[in-house]
């Protein structure tokens, strides 16, 4: 049975295929070149070699549109969830990437956006967009405040963003809020698979400073710096989705090697 056949709401369902599942997790050799078919833009170009294991999440990246493996396994399950319909409304928590450039052409009404405020970082993301034949402005986004209209959206694709975010609950509510019934969103985080529970990590007090409960945690930002992680999401993140107004949510282990994905990754996948 394929990764994508299956989901887990519960970590106890999720321990009783454990053993399972992970028995065929695969890391290429290094530096060896890896072929397949990419889920993002459909190419058949392979992908570039994997130097360390965390390039089997970040790295593996489409030679012909760049898209990194998480990249890719959420084009694969958000194009699964859409049927391929090229008319739905896809909006992306990202603009100046690669995904969105493949999203645009599978997804022509797909619309991005980027957590920007500073002219200068929008500047730099727009003529990166330019000069990848793309002539938009860069949209200012917040996951908690959307300007979307209620139930404007046939699905939202979200990579890595919502552990950032301090009140990820509002995300949630603010995701439902903008899906139309049946809608989707699918997304990835940092997941802790043995955690029963996700742990507040920081939080903002009163006055908007950052308070960290544990040693602070910083992730990659391509613009320069590192990014504040608020929270690790365990396996009561279905139930928080679905508390924030979904009616369903489970977590899936995308794996396809024959689709540049040979080890599994973690995507969230719920249901308006």
């Amino acid at each position: 049975m394929s990764a994508l056949d299956v989901g887990w709401a519960t970590a106890e369902a999720w321990r009783s295929d454990a053993h399972r599942v992970l028995a065929d997790d695969r890391l290429p050799p290094v530096g060896a070149p890896l072929a397949g078919i990419c889920d993002a833009c459909g190419r058949a170009d392979g992908f570039h070699p994997v130097q360390h294991a965390a390039d089997t999440r970040e790295g593996l990246h489409c030679r012909a549109c760049g898209c990194m493996a998480r990249q890719r396994a959420v084009a694969r399950v958000l194009t699964e969830c859409l049927d391929g319909a090229s008319s739905r409304c896809v909006y992306l928590t990202e603009q100046a990437s690669p995904l969105y450039i493949a999203l645009r052409r599978r997804f022509p009404a797909t619309i991005g956006s980027e957590y920007v405020s500073r002219r200068w970082r929008r500047l730099r993301l727009m003529l990166w967009l330019w000069r990848h034949g793309v002539l938009q402005r860069i949209r200012h986004g917040d996951v908690t405040r959307l300007r979307d209209a209620d139930a404007s959206l046939d699905a939202v694709a979200s990579l890595d963003v919502l552990e950032h975010v301090p009140d990820a609950t509002a995300a949630f509510r603010e995701l439902a809020r903008v899906l139309r019934p049946g809608g989707w969103l699918v997304a990835t985080v940092p997941f802790y698979q043995d955690a029963a529970v996700s742990a507040r990590i920081a939080s903002l007090d009163p006055r908007g400073d950052i308070v960290f409960h544990a040693p602070p945690e910083y992730h990659g930002d391509p613009l320069g710096g590192g990014v504040v992680c608020f929270h690790h999401f365990g396996w009561d993140l279905p139930a928080l989705l679905t508390g924030a107004g979904f009616s369903s949510a489970h977590l899936r282990y995308v794996r396809d090697p024959a689709r540049g994905l040979p080890h599994g990754i973690w995507v969230l996948v719920a249901r308006r």
